[in-house]
């Protein structure tokens, strides 16, 4: 297995650092953390205990790998700022969303580019890594081939995407995660309605949902599915849509889960029957 090369990392927020905190514990290098501010730079080399810091503002530098851990609306402009900074063989940013073209200032620095995106809900913790993580790698070709050898010893599932399939992929992607939190802020809303506080609501939905999603990744959809919906309990479903009714957003939202429930279930029966009672 090949060894991983030096790495500079611009932007020290979660993702970045649980990347960095793979890279050292997989024998690699840290030059050096940058942030926008000495002081943003400085806690990121605290949280890592590794590597030196820096601006951009500051001076020309030499890195073999530099990755771009920063908010989708910033690549592109701090591609730019690191362009005149420093110099680097392969640069990457993070972004599920975005092609591995928006680093184009870099290219012309000499960098072969690529984007890496770790599909993982980082929290901040301080033992996070890359490890386990499934990961999309997209851009040059002798960045893709590099990240692939970086995704192995990192220790996370590879998988190469086109840059016009990025923004389905990530929506995918969004939908699974932030749109989950939405939807226990839903449901939190709706036992709010029923008299039960959030205090209470959330981390008794949240586990319910990680037992929901558990099963989705052991098994096929119409398995792990469950509910009314998938039983076809029309009375339930019927009290569901009375007691929602009130509250359309919430509404909505259920009638388009159960149609995507329906469509996952398929030969159960009574789908028509089901329809119906959704549509009053």
């Amino acid at each position: 297995m090949p060894s991983l090369p030096s790495l500079t990392l611009i932007g020290p927020g979660r993702a970045g650092r649980a990347l960095a905190r793979s890279w050292i514990q997989s024998g690699g290098q840290l030059d050096a953390v940058i942030g926008r501010t000495l002081p943003s730079a400085e806690r990121g080399v605290e949280a890592l205990r590794c590597g030196r810091t820096a601006v951009l503002e500051r001076g020309a530098f030499e890195t073999e790998v530099v990755v771009l851990a920063v908010p989708d609306d910033l690549i592109g402009e701090v591609a730019s700022d690191a362009a005149g900074a420093l110099t680097c063989r392969l640069a990457y940013h993070l972004s599920g969303a975005l092609p591995a073209a928006v680093l184009g200032p870099l290219s012309r620095a000499g960098a072969s580019l690529g984007s890496f995106h770790p599909l993982r809900a980082f929290t901040g913790g301080p033992d996070e890594t890359l490890r386990g993580a499934f990961v999309t790698i997209e851009g040059d070709e002798k960045a893709c081939r590099a990240a692939l050898g970086f995704s192995e010893i990192l220790g996370g599932e590879a998988h190469r995407i086109s840059a016009d399939a990025k923004p389905l992929y990530h929506a995918g992607a969004t939908l699974a995660a932030g749109g989950v939190v939405s939807l226990i802020g839903l449901a939190a809303r709706a036992w709010s309605l029923a008299g039960i506080p959030e205090e209470l609501s959330r981390p008794a939905l949240a586990a319910l949902a990680g037992r929901a999603a558990a099963g989705a990744a052991l098994q096929g959809f119409a398995e792990a599915l469950t509910g009314p919906i998938a039983r076809r309990d029309l009375a339930t479903v019927r009290s569901h849509c009375a007691a929602l009714a009130a509250h359309p957003d919430l509404l909505a939202m259920y009638r388009a889960l159960a149609s995507e429930t329906i469509a996952r279930t398929p030969g159960i029966g009574r789908e028509e029957e089901l329809r119906a009672v959704l549509a009053c």
